[in-house]
Protein backbone atom coordinates (compact mmCIF):
# COMPACT_ATOMS: atom_id res chain seq x y z
CA UNK A 1 0.00 0.00 0.00
CA UNK A 2 2.69 2.09 0.93
CA UNK A 3 4.37 1.78 -2.01
CA UNK A 4 1.39 2.47 -4.47
CA UNK A 5 0.89 5.55 -2.36
CA UNK A 6 4.89 6.31 -3.35
CA UNK A 7 4.65 5.53 -6.74
CA UNK A 8 1.31 8.04 -7.05
CA UNK A 9 2.92 10.50 -5.90
CA UNK A 10 5.88 10.51 -7.98
CA UNK A 11 3.60 10.63 -11.11
CA UNK A 12 1.63 13.68 -9.66
CA UNK A 13 4.92 15.36 -9.23
CA UNK A 14 6.45 14.65 -12.94
CA UNK A 15 3.01 15.89 -14.40
CA UNK A 16 3.24 19.17 -12.39
CA UNK A 17 6.60 19.39 -13.29
CA UNK A 18 5.38 18.93 -16.89
CA UNK A 19 2.34 20.71 -16.97
CA UNK A 20 3.85 24.04 -17.48
CA UNK A 21 5.04 23.38 -21.06
CA UNK A 22 3.69 22.39 -23.88
CA UNK A 23 4.82 21.16 -26.95
CA UNK A 24 1.95 22.17 -29.03
CA UNK A 25 1.45 25.92 -27.65
CA UNK A 26 3.72 29.11 -28.70
CA UNK A 27 5.42 29.16 -25.23
CA UNK A 28 3.94 32.27 -24.14
CA UNK A 29 4.52 32.96 -20.22
CA UNK A 30 1.73 33.93 -17.56
CA UNK A 31 3.90 36.62 -16.65
CA UNK A 32 2.61 36.33 -12.90
CA UNK A 33 6.01 37.41 -11.80
CA UNK A 34 8.46 39.72 -12.16
CA UNK A 35 10.70 38.73 -14.43
CA UNK A 36 12.86 40.05 -17.63
CA UNK A 37 13.49 36.45 -18.73
CA UNK A 38 13.16 36.45 -22.78
CA UNK A 39 10.78 33.40 -23.42
CA UNK A 40 11.52 31.10 -26.56
CA UNK A 41 8.43 31.76 -29.10
CA UNK A 42 7.76 27.58 -29.26
CA UNK A 43 6.08 28.76 -32.95
CA UNK A 44 8.13 31.42 -34.85
CA UNK A 45 12.03 31.01 -34.16
CA UNK A 46 12.74 34.70 -35.55
CA UNK A 47 10.58 35.86 -31.87
CA UNK A 48 10.64 35.61 -28.58
CA UNK A 49 8.57 36.72 -25.64
CA UNK A 50 9.15 39.23 -22.56
CA UNK A 51 7.02 40.20 -19.66
CA UNK A 52 6.24 43.87 -19.54
CA UNK A 53 4.38 43.77 -16.23
CA UNK A 54 1.73 41.14 -16.51
CA UNK A 55 1.49 40.90 -20.54
CA UNK A 56 3.57 39.17 -22.25
CA UNK A 57 4.95 41.14 -25.47
CA UNK A 58 6.69 39.12 -28.39
CA UNK A 59 10.02 40.76 -29.55
CA UNK A 60 11.28 40.16 -32.97
CA UNK A 61 15.04 39.32 -33.53
CA UNK A 62 17.09 41.40 -36.12
CA UNK A 63 17.43 40.21 -39.42
CA UNK A 64 19.26 36.83 -40.22
CA UNK A 65 19.45 36.02 -36.58
CA UNK A 66 17.34 33.28 -34.22
CA UNK A 67 16.18 33.65 -30.98
CA UNK A 68 18.57 31.11 -28.89
CA UNK A 69 16.90 29.15 -26.07
CA UNK A 70 19.76 28.31 -24.31
CA UNK A 71 21.79 31.41 -24.38
CA UNK A 72 18.28 33.66 -24.72
CA UNK A 73 19.61 35.86 -27.34
CA UNK A 74 19.48 36.13 -31.17
CA UNK A 75 21.83 34.43 -32.86
CA UNK A 76 23.07 33.93 -36.77
CA UNK A 77 21.23 31.10 -38.37
CA UNK A 78 24.77 29.51 -39.12
CA UNK A 79 25.05 29.49 -35.36
CA UNK A 80 21.22 28.67 -34.43
CA UNK A 81 20.20 25.06 -33.49
CA UNK A 82 16.90 23.70 -32.88
CA UNK A 83 15.90 22.15 -29.37
CA UNK A 84 12.89 20.57 -28.23
CA UNK A 85 10.42 22.97 -26.56
CA UNK A 86 9.95 20.70 -23.55
CA UNK A 87 12.95 18.93 -21.47
CA UNK A 88 13.01 15.32 -21.92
Amino acid sequence: MKSALILLCLALFAVAIYADCDPDGNGQPNCSGTSSTRYRNNWDPTRYWVCQGNTATTVLCDINTGFDPVSSECVSWSTWQWYPPCPA
